[in-house]
C-alpha cells in the first residue's frame, strides 16, 4: 500500500529533475530515493520515470501518477489544516519566502513579533535573490518586492513602495543638483544589475502630490559602478560615489538624517509595492492567515510610508 511519503517522494523527482535533488529536498540519502522508487515501481509494476545519466523524465504512467499524487497531498493538506483550524491555538508550520534586504530589514522583525504571539507556529524565512516556484518548493507564500509576470498566483499589494532617487550632499555639492531627469545623463549613476546587466535606463514617473502617476519618461543613465546588490548600491551613495536609485524603505532613514539628500522628489520608479504572493489553493490555513494579517497591519503604519518630503 502506497503511503504519503511515496506520493511525496515521486512528487520531489519530477520536480527537482533528479534523484539527488529529491534527497537534498527530502533531507535523505540518494541510496534510499534510488531503492524506495524501484520499490515504488515495483509495487505498481510501471516504470514511473525513464533514467539516463543527465536526466529523470516522468513516463506517461508517471505523469499520471504525479497528477493524481500532487491531488491526495492538497487534499490531506486542506485536511489537516481544516482540523487544525477547530483549535483555538494556531500550530504548525508556515514556510515564507522574502527578498533578502527587504526580509533582513523589515521582515525578520515583524516574523519575531508573530512568533511571540504564536509561540506554536513554526516559520522558516527563506530570503532569496528571485522568487521561487512557490508550488514546487512547498511554500505557503512569499512577501514580495515587485510584481511577477506570471498570472498562477495569488497576489494582494501589501504595502505600497516607489524606488527614489538618493545621493550625499558631499555629492551633490560637488557635481550639483538636478533639476530634471535629463540632467541624470550627466551624472554618475549607480547601477543595478538585473539579469546580470547593468541598468542603463531608469523608467521613471512624474508623481502628483497626491501620489499619482502622471507621465512616464526614459532617462538614459551611466556610471563606473554597478552591482546586483541593493545594500551596496547604497552604501556607494552614502559614500559619496554618486546618485542611486533605491527603495524608499532601504534610504528613507538616511533621508530623514541628512546622510542622503532625495533629489527629483518629483519623480520615482513605480514597480517596488510589497506583494503577497501565494499559490492556489482549496483552503487557507488559519496561521497563515493570520500572518497575512500580521504582516498587512504591520506595514501599513511602517515609517517609511509617510513621507515627509
Amino acid at each position: 500500500m502506497l503511503e504519503r511519503a511515496d506520493l511525496a517522494l515521486v512528487l520531489a523527482v519530477r520536480e527537482t529533475g533528479s534523484l539527488i535533488g529529491a534527497a537534498r529536498r527530502l533531507g535523505v540519502s540518494g541510496a534510499a530515493i534510488t531503492k524506495r522508487l524501484a520499490q515504488i515501481e515495483a509495487q505498481l509494476a510501471v516504470r514511473l520515470f525513464r533514467r539516463t545519466t543527465r536526466s529523470v523524465v516522468p513516463t506517461p504512467e508517471g505523469d499520471l501518477y504525479c497528477e493524481q499524487a500532487m491531488q491526495l497531498v492538497a487534499g490531506f493538506e486542506s485536511l489537516e489544516a481544516r482540523i487544525a483550524d477547530f483549535s483555538t491555538t494556531p500550530v504548525g508550520l508556515i514556510k515564507l519566502a522574502c527578498n533578502v534586504g527587504f526580509g533582513r530589514q523589515w521582515m525578520a522583525p515583524v516574523i519575531d513579533a508573530f512568533s511571540r504571539l504564536y509561540p506554536s507556529v513554526r516559520i522558516e524565512l527563506h530570503l532569496r535573490n528571485t522568487l521561487p516556484d512557490l508550488q514546487a518548493e512547498g511554500f505557503d507564500a512569499a512577501v514580495w518586492l515587485w510584481r511577477p509576470l506570471s498570472t498562477q498566483w495569488i497576489i494582494h499589494t501589501l504595502a505600497r513602495n516607489n524606488r527614489v532617487m538618493v545621493a550625499a550632499p558631499d555629492y551633490l555639492q560637488r557635481a550639483g543638483v538636478p533639476q530634471t531627469p535629463a540632467d541624470l545623463s550627466r551624472h554618475t549613476c549607480l547601477l543595478m544589475l538585473e539579469r546580470d546587466m547593468p541598468s542603463y535606463v531608469w523608467r521613471l514617473n512624474r508623481v502628483s502630490p497626491q501620489g499619482a502617476e502622471e507621465s512616464t519618461i526614459d532617462v538614459r543613465v551611466s556610471g563606473p559602478l554597478s552591482s546586483n546588490n541593493g545594500e551596496a548600491l547604497r552604501d556607494w551613495a552614502l559614500s559619496g560615489a554618486g546618485i542611486a536609485l533605491r527603495p524608499y524603505w532601504d534610504v528613507y532613514a538616511h533621508i530623514q538624517s541628512g546622510s542622503l539628500t532625495h533629489v527629483l522628489c518629483d519623480y520615482a520608479k513605480l514597480d517596488s509595492d510589497v506583494q503577497w504572493i501565494a499559490p492556489y489553493r482549496a483552503h487557507l490555513p488559519e496561521r497563515v492567515r493570520l500572518l497575512k494579517e500580521f504582516i498587512e497591519g504591520r506595514l501599513s503604519d511602517a515609517p517609511w510610508l509617510h513621507r515627509s518630503g
